[in-house]
Order: C-alpha cells, then structure tokens, then sequence
C-alpha cells in the first residue's frame, strides 16, 4: 500500500512540476527574454521582408514621436509611442503580437499612417518592450490594457475618432476588448491575422509540435490558473465578435502556419457587426502589410470610409 501511496505522490509531484515547467515556457516573459528588434530574424515569416523591415524600422525610429505611459486597470505601468501626422486627424491604437514588438509587427501601421496622415499610438503589450509584468495571457488581461488605452486617448484627445488595430494576439485583445465599456469615440477594428481563442490557438501550438493535444492543454490550462493567476477561458474573440456593435475588418494570410486561416472565416462569419475580410494570398503570418501593401492599404481606407471615418 506504501508503495502505491508513493507512487502516486511522486506522480502528482511530476505533473505538478511539468505543468510550472509548460507554463514558464509559454506564459512567462521576462526582460532577457524580450527580442531585439534590430536582430530581425532569417525565418519564413520575415527572411523575404527583412530588408524593406529594416528601412521601415530606420524610419520609425527617426520619426518624431512622444513617449507616454498610462496605468492598467491592475496598475501595471504600461507604455507606448505616440506618432502625431495631422493635428485633425483620426488616431489609430496598434497592439502587437505575442513575443512580439511594435518595431516589426506595427511596420505596416506605420507606414499606412504616415502615408495617410492618420495619427498612430502604438504601444507596447504588458510584459513586452518598457511595460511591466512578466506574464502574457494571450489577451485575457491584455484585452483590459487595450480598453485603458482607448480610454486614455478618448480623454486626451476627445474630438478625434479612434480606431483599434492589432495583430495577431495584439488583433484577439482587440476584439475582446470591443465588447467592453469602450469609448463612444472608438469608431471601427482592423484585426490582422487574429485568432479565436486563447485555448485554440494553444492548442493548434501544441498540435503542429505533434504533442498530445488534451494532455499538454491540460497542464497548461492548470499552471495558467495556479501559477498565473488567469483563466485562458475567461474571453475569446469568437464570443466578443458575436456580440460587438463595432464595424470590424479581418485581415489574414492565406499561407500563415500560426494563426490558421479557418480562424478568421469562422471569425467573420460569426460577426455580429459590419465587416469586410481581406486574404492576401501568399502571405505567412503577422507579415500581410509587407507581402500586399497595396491591398492592405486599400482595404482599410475603403473601410475607415465606410465606417464614417473622416480621413
């Protein structure tokens, strides 16, 4: 009897161990952790951009822009960059990807706002770039920052209509985010190659390692809950669209091997609001602006149009 007793503690013991160890690796971020953004990567997501990402970067980085720093709603001090083209002009909030920075997923944003006079907040997710915290929810509290920065920028610039954009977990905190106490002056969202929940695209992680998907979700889903304190089914995106009055516009890569693209067809079809979708064919992920700009641009100032946005 001893001996099952002690096997079953040194059980527990391990799938307590692994699920921290699954954990620390998927949900925690600390500083030494964080990307250079200069060190763009020679992989098949930016390898092809690399070159036109580095003279985006240059330009970013030598436009004048103001730093600003807001509190969130559990008084994390989060920051960001704030790019003012045109003193009339709408502003467009961009929230970045999972390990990701404003530097390589906000390039597109940035080039699109500029071109347009259209002015750009792009700011750096929790537990990336200078914002505090060390964990990443996959837009579980990201989705709260997202409606703390709204608020911020309704309140310093309240005759200015607002648009939120994102890409990828940056696009799913977007749109859980458009079923909370917005501001009335946030008028549309450009969703970029978002996914439908934090447990799917887990779990579509998990599957492409070919892991066993159940059992590893499992793990995670506990250390979330008892080393992170969060819910990974707390919000989807899927849920928000169903609900949100927001006009949104879907944009995604026929070819991303991240975020699937049957993502954004059951995303847009289950959209409750106004909405377009964009597919730029050949694009992989996080990376559309770059692969079709020409699209991207049309698409999304035909859309702000439509949704009443003066330009």
């Amino acid at each position: 009897m001893i001996y099952i007793l002690t096997a079953c503690l040194v059980l527990v013991f391990l799938l307590f161990f692994t699920s921290y160890l699954l954990y620390r690796g998927v949900f925690y971020y600390p500083q030494k952790k964080h990307v250079d953004p200069y060190q763009i990567p020679d992989d098949m997501l930016y390898a092809p951009y690399k070159n036109a990402m580095l003279h985006l970067l240059h330009e970013m980085e030598q436009t004048p822009y103001e730093e600003v720093s807001i509190r969130s709603q559990d008084g994390l001090s989060l920051c960001g960059r704030l790019y003012l083209f045109r003193p009339d002009a709408p502003l467009m909030l961009f929230f970045h990807g999972y390990h990701g920075t404003f530097l390589w997923d906000g390039l597109g944003s940035f080039r699109f706002c500029r071109k347009n006079h259209i002015n750009l907040l792009v700011v750096d997710e929790r537990s990336h770039g200078k914002s505090a915290d060390q964990i990443i929810t996959f837009g579980i509290r990201e989705c709260k920052d997202v409606k703390c920065w709204a608020d911020y920028a309704a309140k310093r610039f309240p005759e200015k209509s607002l648009i939120l954009s994102g890409v990828s977990m940056g696009s799913a905190s977007v749109m859980m985010a458009s079923v909370l106490s917005l501001p009335s002056s946030v008028k549309a969202l450009i969703c970029d190659c978002g996914y439908t929940a934090p447990a799917e695209i887990i779990k579509e992680t998990i599957r492409s390692f070919h892991l066993p998907v159940s059992f590893c979700y499992a793990l995670l889903h506990f250390g979330a809950r008892i080393f992170g304190h969060f819910n990974l089914n707390e919000s989807t995106a899927l849920s928000a669209v169903k609900q949100t009055k927001l006009p949104i516009l879907f944009i995604h890569g026929d070819h991303d091997s991240i975020v699937p693209p049957k993502m954004c067809d059951e995303l847009y079809d289950a959209c409750a609001s106004r909405k377009k979708k964009l597919i730029i064919t050949g694009s992989q992920h996080a990376v559309n602006a770059m692969a079709d700009f020409d699209s991207y641009e049309r698409e999304i100032m035909n859309f702000l149009k439509e949704s009443g946005i003066k330009i």
